[in-house]
């Protein structure tokens, strides 16, 4: 019993919890190119100098439908200072991000009427910075994107 309690605390550990109810109002949203999904920004928010920003992909195709982006491909841009950002990597060079990366993709089917979460982190813009216009391959961009510190 404590081994499993043991294993339990260390997986929660890992992953830290992230509250987002159904009802949750999104940042802003938009479509995918393909009119597929919409997707939620659902926080862009910065602590210790690390900007995380968590996504819901919602399917409004009626079928299975399949989300693909390079993660070399997401940034966003500080248009106070023009400046791009990416996904941090860590130690071993890979993306900060979830879910994991598929055959080097952030890839992962959504059923018909489903939603799926995924989060980056990335390097925090400029102090002062409130809002960024955040790129995603494949979508609209999310511009004046109010983050929060």
């Amino acid at each position: 019993m404590n081994k499993i309690l043991l294993f339990l605390f260390t997986l929660i550990s890992m992953f830290p919890f992230i509250p987002i109810s159904a009802n949750a109002s999104a940042l802003q949203t938009q479509m995918s190119l393909d009119a597929n999904f919409e997707i939620d920004v659902k926080k862009a928010q910065v602590i210790d100098n690390v900007l995380t920003v968590i996504l819901v992909f919602r399917n409004t195709s009626g079928g299975k439908a399949k989300i693909s982006m390079p993660p070399g491909q997401i940034h966003y841009i500080d248009a106070t200072q023009n400046k791009k950002y990416h996904i941090l990597k860590d130690e071993k060079n890979a993306y900060i991000l979830a879910p994991p990366l598929y055959y080097g993709n952030l890839e992962f089917e959504v059923p018909a009427n489903g939603k799926k979460l995924a989060w980056f982190k990335m390097p925090a813009p400029d102090e002062g910075v409130e809002m960024i216009n955040l790129n995603l391959p494949g979508s609209t961009p999310f511009e004046q994107l109010k983050i929060s510190k």
